[in-house]
């Protein structure tokens, strides 16, 4: 038998297997509720600044990371100058990248589950008058094809870019749809409105 079928056979079980992984999900700040990050940040270009892949999650400095979702660390940054991250892969081939961190707990290579600390929020080190926030983004692997919006400001990244909001809120809606709609009035409020920052430029690749 040629090895070509087997080694396309064993390529789609692999790429399966991303899919058949449970996909927990958790707040990645502790105690913080949706009005600490701005809903409609994801997608907003200020200027000439780069358009937010991400959104930023406020909270005290030193407050503890949390695994969003179970998966791989592929990769801890750790910068002299403060701007560590974390990347993890997740389920459905989703890479979870957590940046402005003061400090690592964890290890390349390791399984992280979900809830499990990952470090702690730190500052821009390369900002001024910033305050201390976690910048949280999902990179999808496999284009989701569906989400292209030529007419938007991410144009063909939104295909590769998963709306972080949408990811920490819409598991509520099955659960409890008016503690989802209550979530989603007070990130939307007028008080939340400034909560729309650009990340770093390390945090923003």
């Amino acid at each position: 038998m040629s090895k070509k079928p087997l080694l396309l056979l064993l390529t789609l079980t692999i790429f399966m297997m991303g899919y058949w992984i449970p996909e927990d999900r958790h707040v990645p700040v502790e105690g913080a509720k949706p009005y600490d990050w701005n809903s409609a940040a994801f997608g907003y270009k200020a200027g000439g600044m780069g358009v937010q892949k991400g959104i930023n999650i406020f909270a005290r400095k030193g407050t503890p990371v949390e695994a969003t979702t179970s998966g791989w660390v592929i990769y801890r940054e750790n910068d002299p100058d403060g701007n560590n991250s974390v990347w993890v892969l997740g389920a459905k081939w989703s890479l979870h990248h957590y940046a402005n961190l003061a400090d690592v707990s964890v290890k390349p290579a390791s399984w992280v589950k979900t809830g499990e600390k990952i470090g702690t929020i730190g500052t821009p080190a390369n900002a001024t008058n910033r305050s201390a926030n976690l910048y949280y983004s999902i990179r999808s692997l496999p284009p989701q094809v569906s989400e292209w919006k030529p007419e938007t400001a991410m144009g063909i990244d939104r295909v590769f870019y998963v709306n972080p909001h949408e990811f920490l809120t819409a598991y509520q809606n099955s659960d409890d749809p008016n503690a989802a709609h209550a979530a989603n009035t007070e990130a939307k409020s007028p008080e939340n409105a400034a909560k729309t920052t650009e990340p770093n430029t390390k945090a923003a690749h």
